[in-house]
């Protein structure tokens, strides 16, 4: 199963617009944290938070974001047709899988590994591409709700899933967090882990650590710099945190993508 391609959490700007007529070669998977207008069969929709798309080979692909767009993405060689075939997966179908926290989570494993050196790096992805499409082969057979998570509070966590992700730097907590939703803070961490499959602090702490990847690569701020920008007191904790979801330190990272 040939990687071509693939980012997790990945974040443009407001206006965003992906226009390719004729599609790319390979398949282009999408997972979208945002509502997003898309073509879908020749028609112009708005999808959910947590849409996905399988786009074939040669399948018109168009998308945009007005509000900025956070989003999983992997091109896949044509090869992975027939896993898809195997495991049920349609493609150029919208499609909305129940708890896609799972998916951030591969593909950040799968990320690391494909700019890794790994020697056997091949079948590390190999492995993470394939546990991606059974898990997500059962996430699209799943009743979408949970039945203990009604609709309106669901929505609302979406709502402020999106506010939290886009704004990483704030020095969140539990009970600011809960109060944004009109939640008690054990409501709030029992409803947000059953909705999105994680805690909303480890949630907070993967989102600065993905704004301090786009920092490291955007310019040379020392690290004490970007550590302050995302709300940290001190620079140790900083790279703790950042080595412990990335599995290098900031420095390492900055040094090995430049």
């Amino acid at each position: 199963m040939e990687i071509i391609a693939i980012r997790h959490d990945w974040p443009e700007k407001a206006g965003f617009v992906i226009s390719r007529p004729h599609g790319r070669e390979d398949y282009t998977f999408l997972h979208f944290m945002r509502s997003m207008e898309i073509s879908v069969g020749g028609k112009t929709v708005t999808a959910r938070p947590g849409a996905c798309i399988f786009y074939a080979p040669g399948t018109p692909q168009w998308f945009r974001s007005e509000s900025g767009i956070i989003h999983n993405w992997v091109h896949l060689g044509a090869s992975v047709k027939e896993t898809l075939a195997r495991y049920g997966i349609p493609e150029d179908e919208l499609l909305y899988p129940r708890a896609t926290s799972f998916i951030s989570d591969i593909f950040r494993l799968a990320e690391a590994a494909y700019f890794s050196e790994d020697p056997f790096k091949d079948e590390i992805l190999e492995a993470y591409m394939t546990e991606f499409l059974i898990r997500f082969s059962h996430a699209i057979r799943e009743e979408p709700h949970l039945p203990s998570v009604g609709r309106q509070e669901r929505e609302k966590m979406q709502a402020l899933r999106q506010t939290i992700l886009t704004s990483p730097e704030n020095k969140w907590t539990v009970p600011e967090m809960a109060a944004l939703a009109s939640l008690s803070p054990s409501r709030f961490h029992a409803v947000y882990k059953a909705v999105f499959g994680t805690s909303p602090m480890r949630d907070v702490i993967e989102a600065r650590i993905r704004y301090a990847q786009s920092l490291l690569l955007s310019d040379g701020a020392p690290l004490v710099d970007i550590a302050e920008t995302l709300g940290y007191a001190d620079q140790y904790h900083f790279i703790r945190q950042f080595k412990a979801v990335t599995g290098e330190t900031p420095g390492a990272y900055r040094q090995a993508r430049r």
